[in-house]
């Protein structure tokens, strides 16, 4: 006699229950217990207030972000120019160091000119609120999850290219968390 159910039929088979079983699986956590309609899940009346306040605290949040993010890069670059220039102050320091502190405040400097400077372009064309930092051979620009789409990630790799040379394979763009 010969055999009807092989190996393959068998995999098979088993691919198609796992496929059910995702299928319903997905359906029974996305389905919240709303009845189903022709026009999809039925949908719970919300009020304006509720909308408005929901969408008032995620902006609010991300400008909230954003501001911290940018704060707290004002303090850190002031306590390294404050820590730079206490060594060019002091009398026993070596003319090596205070070289050294002079060439660190100026690359500190062009750093954050660049980060504002990428910052105010990329807020003029896209409409958004953003922050940039700066690395060594890295810019990552910061922005607000609605924003990111492709046609504002070629512009802010645009505006990055134009300001500072950086290569695309060098930019990082990326949505806050907010």
């Amino acid at each position: 006699m010969h055999v009807l159910i092989g190996k393959r039929q068998l995999i098979l088979a088993g691919l198609v229950v796992m496929l059910g079983l995702a299928v319903f699986v997905n359906w029974y956590f996305t389905n919240n217990g709303a009845p189903l309609s022709p026009e999809g899940p039925a949908q719970t009346e919300r009020s304006d207030a509720e909308n408005g306040a929901a969408s008032y605290v995620s902006s609010e949040a991300a400008a909230e972000f954003f501001a911290e993010a940018k704060h707290n890069r004002e303090v850190s670059l002031a306590a390294a120019l404050e820590k730079l220039e206490a060594v060019m102050a002091s009398s026993g320091a070596a003319q090596t160091d205070i070289s050294a502190a002079q060439e660190q405040i100026a690359a500190l400097t062009a750093a954050a000119k660049l980060e504002t400077d990428i910052e105010s372009l990329v807020c003029a064309q896209t409409g958004g609120d953003c922050v940039a930092v700066v690395g060594d051979n890295t810019v990552e620009v910061i922005v607000t999850r609605d924003m990111l789409n492709d046609t504002a990630v070629l512009q802010i790799s645009d505006i990055i290219r134009s300001v500072c040379g950086a290569g695309y394979e060098n930019i990082r763009v990326s949505a806050a968390i907010a």
